[in-house]
């Protein structure tokens, strides 16, 4: 063990350690001070006892006297004056005092189980018999004495002796023990003390138990509830077997008192194995423990049951198997405690010293239990062991309790740190999202400008064939014969349209972002395009010259690769002076096309926009075409190179990437 943890272990021993001293002086030091009490037969003063048996209790007060000597048994004093149920048993005292002084003292019932304890002393005038009667199940109000002993006043005279005669039955079995006290006033500081130290104690554990229920009802821990219930059948059981009933002055005999007894202590066994189990965490630590408890539980169930037939039974023999039942469920819990301990859990260390505090009081009292020896010093033994015990399962649950709190104080402030945390990441989010937003609106206000700027391109392409066409059919329709090729004239301007109309259609699939690429061989997508814009050319008088070897194929979208071309060739036949060509060379992994012209050449700010060398998205001096040329060049992954100089016409290069052979090549 680390040295932090044995400091951290020293304020609880030094706790358990008042409390075990505080404990013992109360049982033993003050409850069991008995200072003045004689046991009978007392060899010293020379006080006898004899007894009579009383088979079917028939004998008379003046049969028991007139029985000769040989019908009398001196009693040795070793064990207890016994008679079985139906039977009572006549007990013949004689008390002498060798004092020059009247002893005034009382003759009692040490161990107060029987249920009817009867005196008989013959009155010295008149020669009749004075009569008293206590026991356990007579009330205070009706016993000559108050307390839970059978207790009679009897005056010896000096230097004499005194000759009494009890009687006793029980409704199972008579366990008498005679003490004299010679001094009256020994005997009541003898009873005030018990009653003061059993009053602290069924105080303290009164406490115990309202802490605990309390603290039950407040949080509603199942394993809380189970001790609670545990430490209220102890109390009772403990209550009842030290003759609780009389110190109240209530009279409660055989076979009541045995019924509460054996049900409470059952009870006791039950409620422990089930706080032990939820406790310990057997379920989960140690599985074949948790099926050990459910078996212990079920055989003291039937205890439980079988105890509420007392009043059917002959004996006490129920109890006497329920005592050593219990006995066993605590060693069992005590290895099982170990081995949970051993699993990882803590808490059972309480366990094993609280079983270790109630072994050491309560091995005695078992042991005398079963032998029908029940001492009083056993008894107190079983009070400050089940105590102790007590005390350490109260200490168990207050510090369950407490690791709750720390475990429910440690999730708080992690919760308000994660709390924290989570407003640091909601403020650092809104902060992305405000510039999100911002470049979102940018590029929205970018794209609405764009728009413009695209009907704006539009109308002013549209404009210039529509426009021709027009004035073609206003002076047709003056002079036909002037005009002989208006059909085609009409039929050239109609395709432009169509090309215009397809172009912005390819323009929307390209916002869409669908694209189907193949492998198709160059001149699949040069050869159309050049066909169908060499009239354009002638009309011009602009010699187009194309190079595109037939063995190059390429990687693309057939539709987009064919309208680049064609717009790049369309813009080229727009600006050449006299010649455009249309060539595509195989490079490091791809195929290059060129497309070039010898017009005036583009102006720098729409090249270097073409090209991407810088920002912004306007090509409106360009036209539809080469803006259509600059997504096409996005929406395959290429850059459209430009080069161009004053005069020295202009050149578009783009690389598409080469397809494989058909050998995978």
């Amino acid at each position: 063990m680390k040295p932090a943890s044995i400091l951290s272990w020293l304020p609880l021993a030094g706790v358990l350690g008042l409390a075990a001293l505080a404990v013992g002086g109360l049982m033993f030091g003050l409850a069991g001070n008995h200072a003045g009490m004689r046991r009978l037969p007392d060899a010293a003063t020379g006080s006898t006892v004899e007894t009579l048996p009383d088979a079917g209790r028939r004998l008379s007060i003046d049969e028991a006297a007139a029985a000769p000597a040989s019908a009398w048994s001196a009693w040795p004093g070793r064990g207890y004056i016994h008679a079985g149920r139906g039977d009572a048993v006549w007990v013949r005292v004689t008390l002498r005092n060798p004092g020059p002084q009247p002893a005034r003292g009382v003759l009692a019932d040490s161990e107060y189980f029987s249920d009817r304890v009867e005196l008989w002393e013959r009155e010295e005038a008149g020669g009749g018999w004075r009569h008293e009667v206590s026991g356990e199940g007579l009330a205070s109000r009706e016993k000559p004495r108050w307390g839970r002993m059978a207790a009679f006043a009897v005056e010896v005279p000096a230097r004499g002796e005194r000759t009494v005669y009890l009687r006793a039955e029980d409704f199972f079995a008579v366990w008498l023990r005679a003490v004299w006290w010679p001094e009256e006033g020994a005997f009541t500081a003898a009873l005030v003390r018990d009653v003061l130290a059993e009053g602290i104690y069924y105080g303290g554990l009164a406490a115990l138990l309202f802490y605990n229920a309390v603290l039950w009802l407040r949080l509603r821990f199942p394993d809380t509830g189970c001790y609670a219930g545990y430490l209220g059948s102890v109390a009772t059981f403990n209550f009842v077997a030290n003759g609780g009933f009389g110190l109240l002055g209530v009279g409660a005999g055989s076979p009541w008192t045995e019924v509460i007894a054996t049900v409470a202590l059952a009870a006791s066994g039950l409620f422990l194995l089930q706080f032990a189990r939820m406790f310990l965490e057997l379920k989960r630590r140690v599985p074949v423990a948790e099926t050990i408890t459910r078996w212990l539980q079920g055989a003291l169930a039937v205890l439980l049951l079988g105890g509420l037939a007392f009043p059917w039974m002959q004996g006490t023999g129920w109890l006497h198997w329920t005592v050593p039942a219990v006995v066993a469920v605590h060693a069992c819990l005590l290895v099982i405690a170990v081995a949970a301990w051993r699993a990882g859990a803590g808490q059972a260390r309480y366990f094993v010293l609280a079983f270790g505090f109630l072994f050491a009081g309560a091995l005695p009292a078992a042991v005398s239990w079963l032998e029908a020896d029940t001492q009083k010093r056993a008894v107190m033994g079983l009070l400050a062991g089940s105590a102790l015990e007590m005390l350490l399962l109260s200490l168990a649950v207050a510090d369950r309790f407490a690791r709750i709190q720390r475990e429910r104080t440690e999730a708080q402030e992690q919760l308000v740190e994660e709390t924290e945390q989570r407003r640091a990441i909601q403020e650092a989010y809104a902060d992305e999202l405000e510039v999100e937003v911002r470049e979102r609106t940018r590029e929205l206000r970018e794209a609405g400008q764009d728009k413009d700027r695209m009907i704006a391109v539009i109308g002013h392409d549209l404009r210039g064939p529509l426009t021709a066409l027009t004035q073609s059919a206003e002076q047709a329709a003056v002079a036909p014969s002037v005009y002989p090729d208006f059909a085609y004239e009409a039929a050239q301007a109609g395709r432009r349209v169509l090309l215009l109309i397809e172009d912005l259609v390819l323009w929307a699939r390209l916002r869409a972002g669908t694209i189907h690429p193949g492998r198709y061989p160059a001149e699949a997508f040069v050869g159309p395009v050049v066909a169908l814009l060499r009239p354009v050319a002638v009309q011009r008088g602009i010699a187009v010259a194309v190079a595109v070897p037939a063995d190059l194929c390429v990687t693309t979208d057939l539709v987009l690769a064919q309208t680049l071309v064609r717009n790049l060739v369309s813009n080229a036949l727009r600006f050449a002076r006299a010649r455009v060509e249309v060539s595509a060379a195989s490079v490091a992994g791809g195929v290059r096309l060129t497309v070039a012209d010898d017009g005036p050449g583009l102006p720098p700010a729409v090249a270097a926009r073409l090209s991407g060398d810088t920002p912004g998205s306007g090509l409106a001096e360009g036209g539809l075409g080469l803006r259509l040329c600059v997504e096409i060049g996005r929406a395959l992954g290429i850059r459209l190179e430009v080069k161009t100089g004053a005069g020295e016409g202009t050149r578009f290069d783009f690389t598409l990437p080469a397809a494989k052979t058909e050998d995978g090549a």
